[in-house]
């Protein structure tokens, strides 16, 4: 008997729908919330494997097979995007390998730059060596800045590069892609339905049947993620295709992560230092609104709230006061006690 109660409550600390509410329950607390806010340096915890793939209410013709029951689908654990979390920079480092040797083949994130990860993710001679690893650029990369370049042949990629496609134009990357143009991924997870889900949805959505009634022709591939279904870019993680620095498994739904937490940094890397300043705003605001009014109603209390107490000495008492306020002309007094 005592061996099966231990048993069940082994199976119930390993239950994760218990450990769920058993940490919610404790992040409730006040020592929850201060262990929360105060442990900043705990481990990163970063084993994906994706088993629950679907979308709200079906995806376009493919109701029957995909798996619309609630409204969050796929991976939806991104710790940036609860309140006053910010980027995980071990996820950003695996992001960027991931970025640097699967997505820049072909795509780039021309509004950003290189050195963006510089004391979030690496330091500056952590992040130089890794350049190595990426395509060279030409000078017609920067035709935008004006008609005069300091460079005159490829060269390798700095840190305060832009972060160029390897194509020089569309036209280019259109010949090197069968008619179609890689797009750019400075906003790809702050501009497109799903934010950050979308990269990652998109990466992993490849396992997927085309359902009848829709062909894909040669060198094309269905993933219901894309907006039309079908999709010129082949799967591009597969697993342990990379190692990671820090030991963490190269699934590809872990790689899928990482990378497109990092997209999402790209495109709204300024969020967690405005989620400070708003921080800062409401806790001033909430501190001095309550003295200002306390000041003001200091000051105001005395030309709001008059009263106006007269004691009449003399005789006559109160009547004779009365009568004496609104008279204008002098008047006799009260001989002998006659207005009493």
């Amino acid at each position: 008997m005592e061996q099966s109660n231990q048993t069940q409550l082994v199976q119930h600390q390993t239950n994760t729908i218990n450990r769920y509410l058993t940490e919610l329950n404790s992040s409730l607390l006040a020592g929850g919330m201060a262990y929360s806010m105060l442990d900043g340096h705990r481990k990163c915890e970063a084993w994906i494997f994706r088993d629950d793939i679907g979308a709200p209410h079906g995806i376009k013709g493919y109701e029957e097979q995909v798996n619309s029951v609630g409204l969050h689908h796929g991976h939806t654990h991104w710790p940036h995007h609860i309140t006053w979390n910010t980027f995980n920079s071990q996820t950003l480092r695996r992001g960027f390998k991931v970025f640097s040797r699967s997505c820049q083949g072909c795509h780039g994130a021309m509004h950003q730059k290189y050195d963006l990860l510089v004391d979030k993710g690496f330091k500056q001679t952590e992040m130089t060596p890794l350049m190595k690893y990426l395509p060279r650029i030409h000078p017609a990369h920067q035709k935008h800045r004006g008609d005069y370049f300091q460079e005159w042949d490829y060269r390798q990629r700095v840190i305060h590069d832009r972060i160029w496609p390897p194509y020089k134009t569309v036209h280019e990357a259109k010949g090197a892609n069968m008619g179609v143009w890689p797009p750019e991924l400075s906003k790809a997870a702050t501009m497109n339905p799903g934010l950050h889900n979308y990269p990652y949805n998109l990466l992993t959505g490849y396992h997927y049947s085309a359902p009848f009634g829709i062909d894909v022709p040669e060198g094309r591939y269905f993933n219901p993620y894309f907006d039309h279904m079908i999709i010129a870019m082949p799967p591009q993680l597969h697993d342990g295709m990379i190692e990671y620095d820090d030991g963490t498994p190269s699934s590809a739904p872990q790689m899928a992560h990482d990378v497109s937490e990092y997209i999402a940094f790209l495109g709204a890397y300024k969020i967690p230092d405005t989620k400070v300043v708003l921080g800062m705003i409401c806790g001033l605001s909430f501190i001095f609104y309550p003295i200002s009014y306390l000041f003001t109603k200091y000051h105001y209390i005395n030309t709001y709230s008059h009263r106006l107490e007269v004691y009449a000495v003399k005789n006559g008492g109160y009547k004779k006061f009365r009568e004496k306020m609104f008279r204008t002309h002098k008047t006799h007094g009260n001989w002998l006690g006659a207005h009493s």
